[in-house]
């Protein structure tokens, strides 16, 4: 089994998401189409912008923390988000 840790992106409220699943399609349709109690789901439309794969949930989890944190979020911003076109 692989882990995705991702990176999601909310345009209209300049916010970001960072997780990690076994099924990005599922977690996308979660957060994109279905009802939730969520309170993410107001942030939508999220548009995924960097994923990457794991082959153990430990490792996952290890970047996952570091992307949520300050150093990690500058970096998304910094190399990742530079490379979509929003407007």
């Amino acid at each position: 089994m692989s882990y995705k840790v991702f990176v999601l992106y909310s345009h209209s409220h300049d916010r970001l998401f960072v997780g990690y699943t076994t099924s990005l399609t599922d977690y996308m349709i979660t957060m994109n189409v279905m009802k939730s109690n969520n309170p993410l789901f107001e942030y939508r439309p999220w548009t995924l912008i960097h994923m990457e794969l794991f082959d153990n949930e430990e490792e996952a989890m290890v970047r996952e923390g570091f992307l949520k944190k300050e150093m990690g979020q500058n970096y998304i911003r910094r190399e990742i988000l530079p490379m979509f076109d929003f407007h």
